[in-house]
Parts: C-alpha cells; sequence; structure tokens
C-alpha cells in the first residue's frame, strides 16, 4: 500500500437568518413552477423539494447552508424569490429557460467558498440556483466528469520533489506578552516518512523537521486529515460528505500572486506590517507540479507557472458594522504593502477567492471596460477569449453576476 506522510509543525518568527427584501410574490412562483414542471415533465406536487418559495419550510435552510461568510447573511442581505435546488442536468436546463422567460436574474451556486456572497445576493429581484447536490464524478479513460457541487484537490511545490505539496500559514499572534508571527508549515508526501524526512533535511535544514512531526496516512486518511479531522485512522470516509451547513463566520478574503522569491527582508517588513495592522494572516500555497505541465493558455486558469499564491485571511465574531468597517480596513491596508512584492500590470488574483475590491460591472453602457479590469486579473491573456465564448454562446448576457464575464461591446 502506498502511504502518504504528513508534516505538522509551527514556529515564531521574532520581529442570524436572512429576511426578505420584500415580500414573496404567489404569482411569479406558480408562473416559474408550471414552467419548470413542463421543461422538466414533473408534476408541479412532485417538486416541493426543488423548487422552493420564500414560505417553503426548506427554503432558509437551503439558501444558508451554503453561505461562506457571515457578512451576508444578516437581517438586510438580499434574498432570492426561489431557491431551486436541482438533482438533474434536467432541473438545471428547466431553471435557465424558466428564469429567463420571466425577465428575473439567476444567480448560480455550487457549494465551493463565495467570499463575497456573489452567487447568492443581489441588487435586483433574483433566483439563486443551488447545484450543491450534483456531486457526481465519472471517470472515462483518461477523462473526469465532475459535477458542478464535488470539491477540488491540491497540488504540489516548485522546486523540490514533485510529491511534495507544503503549505505556510502566518499569522500575528501574541506570545509571552509580545507581539510577532507564527509561521506554521503542513505538508503533504507522497511516499515514507523517512524518504520525507531525509529530502527536507536536505532541502530544508532550517524547518529543523523531525521524525515526531510526520505521520503515514493511506491517501483517504490523508484527505480526512486535510479536512480537519485529527483522528484521521478512526473516522469513516463518508464524514467527508458532511459539509457542516450554515455555519459561516464573518471574514474577508484577497489574494496575490507571486513570480519572484521575496527577499528576506521584503518578507521581514512584511511581518512588521501583519503585526502593525493587526489580524490578517496569510497562507503561502505553493504551485508546480502537474499544474506547470499544462499551458497557461490551455484552460481559463493562467497562473500555472507561478511560485505560488497568497490568500489574504481575516476572520471576526463582532456582528457589528463598525468591527467590519475596521477589519476590511485591516485587509485593504495590508494588501497595499503586499504590492510590490506580487505580479503587477495586472496584479493576479484567484477566482476561487472572489474579491469585490478588484472592481465590479455595473452591465451598463461600460461593461466591457469594467470587466476588463478584474478579468485580466483573474484570467490574464485568456480573458480576450472568454468574452469572445461568453458573445457566441450568451449574447444577451444572460448569466451575470458583479464580476461575470461580459460580451463584447456593439458597434454603433
Amino acid at each position: 500500500m502506498k502511504l502518504v506522510c504528513l508534516i505538522s509543525f509551527f514556529f515564531f518568527i521574532s520581529t442570524t437568518s436572512l429576511a426578505a427584501v420584500s415580500p414573496p410574490n404567489p404569482t411569479l412562483y406558480q408562473n416559474f413552477l408550471q414552467c419548470f414542471s413542463n421543461q422538466t415533465k414533473s408534476p408541479p406536487n412532485s417538486l416541493s423539494d426543488v423548487v422552493l418559495p420564500q414560505t417553503a419550510p426548506a427554503f432558509t435552510p437551503t439558501l444558508r447552508a451554503y453561505i461562506r461568510n457571515a457578512r451576508f447573511n444578516t437581517s438586510t442581505t438580499s434574498k432570492p424569490a426561489i431557491v431551486i435546488a436541482a438533482r438533474s442536468e434536467p432541473h438545471v436546463q428547466a431553471a435557465v429557460l424558466c428564469t429567463k422567460s420571466l425577465n428575473i436574474q439567476l444567480k448560480t451556486r455550487s457549494g465551493g467558498h463565495d467570499y463575497e456572497g456573489v452567487s447568492y445576493t443581489s441588487n435586483v429581484p433574483f433566483f439563486v440556483l443551488d447545484m450543491s447536490n450534483l456531486r457526481n464524478i465519472t471517470v472515462v479513460g483518461e477523462s473526469a466528469w465532475v459535477g458542478a457541487g464535488a470539491t477540488l484537490g491540491e497540488f504540489v511545490a516548485p522546486k523540490t520533489d514533485p510529491s511534495l505539496f507544503m503549505r505556510l500559514l502566518l499569522q500575528p499572534v501574541t506570545r509571552n506578552k509580545a507581539q510577532t508571527v507564527r509561521a506554521s508549515v503542513v505538508a503533504l508526501f507522497l511516499g515514507k516518512s523517512s524518504d520525507v524526512l531525509s529530502l527536507l533535511t536536505r532541502d530544508f535544514p532550517e524547518l529543523g523537521l523531525k521524525q515526531e512531526n510526520c505521520t503515514e496516512l493511506t491517501w483517504i486518511q490523508s484527505v480526512l486529515w486535510w479536512a480537519n479531522n485529527d483522528n484521521a485512522t478512526q473516522v469513516k470516509p463518508e464524514i467527508l460528505l458532511d459539509r457542516n451547513p450554515d455555519s459561516a463566520s464573518y471574514g474577508k478574503r484577497k489574494s496575490d500572486y507571486v513570480e519572484k522569491e521575496i527577499t528576506k527582508e521584503g518578507l521581514d517588513y512584511l511581518m512588521r506590517k501583519m503585526i502593525e495592522v493587526g489580524k490578517t494572516g496569510l497562507v503561502f500555497n505553493p504551485y508546480g507540479g502537474k499544474m506547470s505541465e499544462v499551458a497557461t493558455t490551455a484552460t481559463p486558469f493562467p497562473h500555472r507557472t507561478k511560485l505560488y499564491k497568497v490568500q489574504h485571511s481575516i476572520n471576526w465574531k463582532d456582528p457589528g458594522t463598525a468591527a467590519e468597517s475596521s477589519f476590511l480596513q485591516q485587509t485593504r491596508s495590508f494588501y497595499s504593502y503586499m504590492a510590490p512584492y506580487v505580479t503587477q500590470n495586472p496584479r493576479h488574483t484567484y477566482l476561487n477567492y472572489r474579491d469585490l475590491d478588484i472592481g465590479v460591472n455595473t452591465h451598463g453602457p461600460n461593461s466591457y471596460r469594467e470587466a476588463e479590469v478584474y478579468g485580466r486579473k483573474y484570467f490574464g491573456e485568456n480573458f480576450d477569449r472568454l468574452v469572445k465564448v461568453k458573445t457566441a454562446v450568451d449574447p444577451q448576457n444572460f448569466f451575470r453576476d458583479e464580476q461575470s464575464v461580459p460580451t463584447l461591446p456593439s458597434k454603433a
């Protein structure tokens, strides 16, 4: 049996419920339900767990299940008129066709992390198409068909053994009444602990890795460990199906990409700024391995040749607006301090750490120019191809949100 070695250690570095914005519209619901019934050839009374108006008992639990940021789970948060909890591909198709026929905005979500609430909030009347139940994975030859509700894995680091993935977390903390930065390293190695011990002693002697820092597990046990199950050898894999819905905290995320190594002086400066700012933490995820073997233009994801991705992360518990303003300002301040050390022109950003600070689209006459601002940060040179595809398949821009791909501007 092939083993997976997990490494985990750290050291210190000195220096409420939703409320509707408008009352339910029974006519809108009935029109949509009838259309949905016709499209799916299903009796209306068989769709009570799929088409959920605001008055349905399952409406609020379904909507809240995948809200990943409590900032968007307040009494003033906008609320959809209907949630469509799709169980099959025909449900998705019917949701699109029927929503379009009613001239309503459709927001789509699949259960992943949407840090800015783009997939379930809007400033206009809207429905939510929830695809979190579409979780099947089918492998045919060398291809895999992955349902929209399934989750993805990790990749490995550059400049070391391709079987090794390492993640670095930096967090400002107080230790012995003094402010400092804690550095935590977690890693996964496809092999034996003795092999990774030799590897890291050679490549990263500064870490001081010891045998007791390593745990040998099977692959599926390592997945459980990454999912924060400390007793990964004792629990059953089925626990991964429990996604802990409706458990969001208040938070904000931003992201960066690094393509040139940050100097020791640069890291010292950033750590001083982390202490100065207050609570913002950083997560460094190295790239490389199989990811870098695919051309940057082969898929919309353009960041394959970068050294690593950096997530800016902050969470808090106080629901008040004063706390929110303070913590958001902290993240934006540190984001500015990070600028000299990351990619520029554009400053690349990871799409799955959605960040509305980098630009939004009002879908007016300047829609394309507005989208270029965030689109090139997310997609690089692939943005132009995405716009052409969008214009060809959705010329009326039905699928849109605050940071969607635009259509080409119409010629006068």
